[in-house]
C-alpha cells in the first residue's frame, strides 16, 4: 500500500457538507467498506481511480476541489 498524500481534512469536510454523518454511511453509498474510508481518511493509502471517481461523483466535487483533495 502506498502512503496517501491526499488532503484528508478537505475530503472529510466535503463529506460533512454533503450530509454524511458517518464513514459507514458514506462507504455504503460509494460501494466500499467503512474500513477503506477510515484508512483513506487516516492517510494510510491512496484511493484507486475507481474509488476516487466514486467519491468525486458522490460529493459532486468541482475539478478544483478534486485536485485540491486528491493531488495536493
Amino acid at each position: 500500500m502506498e502512503k496517501s498524500t491526499i488532503n484528508t481534512h478537505l475530503l472529510e469536510s466535503k463529506m460533512v457538507l454533503k450530509g454524511f454523518k458517518t464513514r459507514k454511511e458514506f462507504a455504503e453509498v460509494i460501494g466500499t467498506t467503512p474500513h477503506t474510508i477510515g484508512n483513506l481518511l487516516n492517510g494510510v493509502y491512496k484511493p484507486s481511480y475507481e474509488l476516487m471517481n466514486s467519491i468525486y461523483q458522490e460529493l459532486e466535487l468541482t475539478p478544483e476541489e478534486g485536485t485540491a483533495i486528491f493531488f495536493c
